[in-house]
């Protein structure tokens, strides 16, 4: 764990102050609690680090990146004029 100085608004304190004497836990320990709770719903919604982002994203599974003959008009002349 890392150690960080951070200001919060006196109705906070008072209300996470009533929880810790109700859960019998350290100030501390409810504040990193509710941090930790906030950081995993954020990992759900922001989008992962390898995604990209963009509306092409649903077929970026489906595209291949190997290297593919482009030419198909090229494919087809062979095969009707292969005489």
């Amino acid at each position: 764990m890392k150690r960080y100085q951070i200001y919060l608004n006196p109705q906070s304190v008072k209300t996470i102050d009533t929880f810790q004497k109700e859960a019998k836990l350290s100030r501390s320990r409810v504040i990193s609690l509710a941090v930790d709770a906030l950081a995993q719903n954020l990992r759900h919604a922001l989008p992962s680090e390898n995604a990209s982002s963009g509306p092409l994203d649903p077929l970026i599974g489906l595209i291949s990146s190997g290297k593919k003959q482009t030419n198909i008009a090229q494919t087809v002349d062979d095969i009707y004029f292969s005489d």
